[in-house]
């Protein structure tokens, strides 16, 4: 199943012949904007969508172009924090490989915002401690958990679609 999506959204976002050269990053970034269309905010829904990155600068560049390739719209934009001073403006925010204590630091930091923000890391401890989605790499494999209650918790929903396509859903 993990492979049809992949499959799926390789065909779908990047131009043939690239899909067999992806690296990592640019995989996590279709995997994000894949999530993006596939996630509900609660009325209303943001004007401007943010993508947020922690602690992955290629991460970052992988969705910049990704988006210019898909030729979205002004009302989407790629931000790279080194703090939490712009959070707030965030409606996606990825976790990079952040330890512990740099997980929860960002965590409490969103509990305080007044606007829900899906929250995704790329490790099964980000995953555990909180983030919404968990977008693990393992042996040649990417997958991902969604954690469903959270996610009510805070006003966003997921279509059946992607809920389907997870590994895990809590």
């Amino acid at each position: 199943m993990i492979k049809l999506l992949l499959v799926l959204l390789c065909l779908v976002l990047l131009p043939e012949g690239k899909a067999q050269n992806l690296s990592e990053n640019e995989l996590k970034a279709a995997f994000l904007y894949r999530f993006s269309q596939f996630s509900k905010w609660p009325p209303p829904p943001p004007d401007k969508l943010s993508f947020c990155v922690v602690g992955n600068p290629d991460l970052y560049q992988a969705i910049d172009a990704l988006l210019q390739e898909q030729q979205v719209d002004d009302n989407t934009e790629v931000i790279e924090l080194p703090d939490n001073e712009q959070v707030a403006q965030c409606d996606i925010l990825f976790l990079s490989q952040q330890n512990r204590q740099q997980t929860q630091y960002w965590l409490e930091d969103l509990a305080q915002s007044p606007s829900p923000v899906l929250v995704v890391a790329d490790t099964s401890e980000g995953f555990r401690q909180g983030a919404m989605i968990g977008l693990i790499a393992d042996a040649n494999n990417l997958s991902f958990r969604v954690n469903l209650t959270d996610a009510k918790r805070r006003g966003l929903n997921f279509s059946a679609h992607l809920l389907k396509l997870a590994t895990e859903v809590r």
